[in-house]
């Protein structure tokens, strides 16, 4: 049999299209494991994290409705504990260390005018805006350096 004519053959190009077409479904199903993957990594931790991530009362919504026992989900106000390369130990209501985490991409006002990282001092009260990972640290998008004039007295 000449070569060039079995490569020519119909049941060569069938053969071909059939082995493109596993190829392609392969691929489809590794996406869909990566994505399963991705999703179930988050919702590993779900339950243990809930109320640090999302909020609600500590003692489930039924008990203590009242008594505003709601955690602050995307984000916290509070004084500044600790400052360590990129992270923030901020005691949040009611006396709660929260962990905010600040990249390149935070951006940091004192009162209405920007500010640098550099400018977060220890004892400073923030208000911080981000998004809850699943380690209940808070990955800051906003942060807003308070004035001292509006700070509570100790």
């Amino acid at each position: 049999m000449n070569f060039i004519s079995f490569f020519k053959s119909k049941k060569f190009q069938i053969a071909t299209w059939i082995v493109a077409g596993l190829i392609i479904a392969l691929g489809i199903f590794h996406a869909g494991i990566m994505v399963g993957y991705r999703k179930a990594s988050f919702s590993y931790r779900w339950g243990e994290n809930y109320h640090r991530n999302f909020g609600g009362p500590r003692q489930g919504f039924m008990n203590n409705f009242f008594e505003k026992d709601f955690i602050e989900s995307h984000g916290t106000f509070g004084q500044i504990m600790k400052i360590d390369a990129g992270t923030l130990v901020v005691r949040g209501r009611p006396n709660e260390e929260k962990i905010i985490l600040m990249t390149k991409d935070t951006v940091i006002h004192k009162g209405n005018d920007n500010a640098v990282p550099t400018d977060l001092k220890i004892n400073d009260y923030i208000v911080t805006i981000g998004q809850p990972n699943d380690q209940g640290q808070i990955e800051a998008k906003f942060i807003r350096i308070m004035p001292a004039s509006l700070m509570p007295k100790q």
